[in-house]
């Protein structure tokens, strides 16, 4: 009885074995299933269900098949291919513009703007210049200069908020700025930033000084609020109408604040050349004795995209 025991013991672990035992493939193409319970330099002893022990010499065993795991090349774990780094978007326009007229009044007017914009997915600078003259009969009665250096940096989950670091200067001769010049810096966000809607807000603190032409009047430096909104709308097919608007109010005295609007319809024609309309407004509450608060220009240019 306890022989068997024994022997329904032996036969039940072998079964278990053969369950999980090694697959042992030969060069010819058979399979041998059972457990290795011996072995030496030339050969192994497999016990085997229905064979007994079987044994096998080393140099018909195909080894590869086997013993995958020893033979296959290391794997290497599957990642996720790295992300592209963000494209660095260039865009440089300059526009050109020019009127004259003849007969009784010779009239001549010309404006020269050039911009330049670079932008990943985080930063952006800008590179901003305007030039505007006239002149009547060959006296000049019209001059004026605007230049911008501006940084943004966004930040937050979504990258719509951005901080910035900006320096405006500007110089209008028949208004007795001989320069003024107003560095500023704060936080805005973007609305919406796709071709076509394009929205946003800022505001910033900075300090304005000017310098007057007549020496009478003297130089000023205030502390001044800079805030700021633009918007670039597609109308259809080409045509763009945008409206950038910035105020700069005194932070000594509440009636004492500057306005300058631009207004731009802007029809890109071919990949290169757009026509653009442009109407600057630029009021000054308290400008100098003698000079008009309100101060415009129309103008009518070709655009380069390069």
């Amino acid at each position: 009885m306890q022989k068997l025991r024994i022997l329904i013991f032996c036969i039940c672990f072998l079964w278990t074995a053969s369950a999980w035992g090694l697959e042992i493939y030969l060069k010819n193409g058979d399979k041998i299933t059972g457990v290795i319970v011996g072995q030496d330099g030339t050969s192994i002893l497999v016990q085997t269900l229905a064979a007994g022990e079987i044994k096998i010499s080393r140099s018909f065993i195909d080894l590869p098949k086997t013993y995958p795991e020893r033979y296959a090349p290391p794997q290497i774990p599957s990642q996720k291919p790295a992300a592209a780094l963000p494209a660095v978007e260039w865009k440089k326009d300059m526009s050109l513009g020019y009127t004259q007229n003849g007969g009784n009044t010779r009239k001549q007017l010309g404006q020269l703007s050039i911009s330049i914009n670079r932008k990943t997915h985080t930063n952006e600078s800008t590179v901003k210049f305007d030039s505007f003259y006239s002149s009547t009969n060959g006296k000049m009665d019209g001059k004026k200069f605007y230049g911008m250096l501006r940084y943004a940096y966004s930040f937050g989950n979504n990258l719509k908020w951005y901080n910035f670091y900006k320096i405006e200067g500007d110089q209008d001769y028949f208004a007795d700025i001989y320069y003024r010049v107003t560095p500023s810096t704060g936080v805005g966000y973007w609305f919406s930033d796709t071709n076509d809607l394009k929205a946003m807000t800022e505001v910033g603190i900075g300090y304005q000084y000017t310098a007057y032409r007549i020496e009478t009047t003297p130089d000023k430096g205030e502390p001044v609020l800079v805030p700021r909104a633009f918007i670039d709308k597609r109308l259809i097919a080409n045509l763009h109408l945008s409206e950038d608007l910035t105020v700069y109010p005194s932070l000594e005295n509440i009636n004492d604040y500057r306005v300058r609007s631009e207004t731009d319809l802007v029809n890109q024609i071919t990949q290169r050349w757009s026509c653009k309309i442009s109407y600057i407004d630029e009021f000054n509450s308290n400008p100098p004795p003698g000079f008009k608060k309100n101060d415009y220009t129309w103008m009518t240019s070709l655009e380069y995209h390069y």
